[in-house]
């Protein structure tokens, strides 16, 4: 019994220290602002298609475009 009151109270000291600072995310308008500005989630994608074949079916001459 006195083993196993130890063992919880090491246990409940380790969890008490090892919480960090951070608790929540902010909640101000513009802290919300600069974390989403922060980052873009768009990003540019080029496409690419192949023209000619090689008789393995691997790509001989491919042409990329922006948009098709």
């Amino acid at each position: 019994m006195r083993a196993i009151l130890v063992a919880m109270t090491i246990t409940a000291a380790i969890g008490l220290v090892g919480t960090s600072g951070v608790i929540a995310a902010p909640v101000n308008a513009t802290a919300i602002g600069n974390a989403s500005s922060a980052g873009t989630i768009v990003d540019q994608v080029q496409r690419c298609r192949c023209v000619e074949k090689r008789w393995n079916g691997s790509c001989k001459l491919r042409v990329c475009k922006d948009q098709w």
